[in-house]
């Protein structure tokens, strides 16, 4: 910067202000301009900032030096908002990122508080996008029904459901906070609410046995308050999905999530008080007085068979005068999160529950040389050895296992009217 012979010559607070103030007023005092750059991999992907439309990859926008720099002169523009990225091309999963950090204290020079502001975490942007077909993996496995009318075998006790679920449902973690979720696939597709990952690339996801895998944010629906994640690695516990007709209200329901400032995989039971749409919120809603607080967002809502039936919201509800609603939960359908799956999982395992009743059954007793082994039949937990089942007839996958890491595995076909007495062997001798 060059200064001007009067400046030079002279000195002086009075003079040195003026000097300041013809600097910071003059447009020539610097040539350079700055830009804020959008590219995709590949390009051609729509921009939208701030849900407005404002071109295609690759994208690029001039903007103030005070967006990437910040400022402290009253006479500097600096961003007052975050500002959130989406692309979307056909044949790839949108991607969403916040751009900006702040917020950040806004003081000028002399010390005025000129409220706050956000800084771009750079000038360009490069995004890879995925090929939807192509990003998931493994399978989904859901209790559907070519009826109108889904009917259920006897419900499990409370602590069935959430021993059998535990492991799947997910502690979510990231750099904007937290939430739920859970397993979805044995490749480690994980589900949770739109908001709790939106503007993330990735969240550290603590299964409810302790371990911990980094997820990568895969897709965030336009639409419905759904998103996908995927952990890295295979053979992950998962939790079944069933459409929302296998609850009515009055059906008993299991919540299991992560509240904020409360034990991870907090277990809490209602009943459903009605299944309809919300104004001004897209899908099937399933209304609840099962406690859902902040940080169950994302979490399964469960019906008395174990199965997923909806995807838990905490919303915070206010009287006419504005007194908090107590008993008033959502969750989001699982019949939207099938619709949504689907895209990616054209062929979901189905487990046709409504069909059941009109097969033959048969009777299968099942001991163990370990004592209250706990025994699963078709990968849901069912009860301690030794019990004795009732089991529609047709394959089924017979697992016991002890404390100790022990497993016996026995694929069995159930005839109608058989009465098969198993003897799980898990002691080494």
């Amino acid at each position: 910067m060059s200064k001007s012979p009067s400046c030079q010559r002279r000195p002086g607070f009075r003079v040195l202000t003026i000097c300041l103030f013809f600097w910071f007023a003059n447009p020539l005092r610097s040539s350079a301009k700055d830009y804020l750059t959008i590219n995709s991999q590949p390009s051609g992907a729509t921009v939208e900032l701030d849900g407005v439309v404002v071109g295609k990859t690759p994208y690029s926008v001039e903007i103030p030096g005070g967006y990437l720099h910040g400022t402290k002169s009253i006479f500097g523009k600096v961003l007052r908002h975050q500002v959130h990225l989406k692309l979307t091309l056909d044949g790839y999963l949108s991607k969403e990122l916040d751009l900006a950090n702040g917020p950040t204290p806004w003081i000028a020079l002399n010390g005025t508080y000129h409220g706050e502001f956000w800084i771009l975490k750079s000038a360009t942007f490069n995004v890879t996008l995925e090929k939807a077909a192509t990003s998931f993996t493994g399978n989904v496995q859901a209790a559907l029904s070519n009826s109108t009318t889904v009917t259920m075998g006897p419900a499990l006790a409370t602590e069935d459901i959430v021993k059998n679920a535990n492991a799947a449902v997910l502690f979510l973690s990231g750099t904007q906070g937290a939430g739920s979720g859970f397993l979805v696939s044995d490749s480690g597709v994980a589900v949770t609410n739109a908001h709790v990952a939106r503007g993330q690339d990735t969240l550290t996801a603590t299964t409810g046995n302790g371990q911990t895998f980094q997820s990568k944010v895969v897709y965030v629906d336009p639409a419905l308050d759904i998103a996908l994640l995927k952990l890295e690695g295979s053979g992950f516990p998962q939790l079944r999905l069933a459409l929302t007709q296998t609850v009515q209200p009055g059906s008993s329901v299991v919540a299991i999530g992560s509240p904020s400032k409360g034990f991870q995989n907090s277990v809490t039971k209602g009943i459903v008080s009605g299944i309809g749409q919300m104004k001004s919120e897209p899908g099937l809603w399933i209304q609840t007085d099962t406690a859902i607080n902040p940080g169950n967002s994302g979490g399964p809502l469960l019906n008395g068979a174990g199965d997923v039936v909806g995807i838990t919201t905490q919303k915070q509800f206010l009287s006419g005068d504005g007194r908090p609603l107590q008993g008033i939960g959502f969750a989001l359908s699982s019949s939207d999160l099938l619709t949504v799956l689907q895209k990616f999982f054209p062929n979901v395992t189905q487990v046709h529950v409504g069909q059941e009743q009109h097969k033959g059954k048969g009777h299968v007793s099942v001991a163990a040389d370990v004592e209250g082994a706990d025994i699963y039949i078709d990968g849901k937990f069912v009860g301690n050895a030794p019990a004795t089942f009732t089991l529609s007839s047709g394959p089924h996958k017979i697992e016991v296992k002890d404390q100790s890491g022990g497993i016996w595995l026995r694929d069995l076909e159930v005839l109608e009217d058989s009465d098969v007495k198993l003897s799980a062997r898990l002691l080494k001798k």
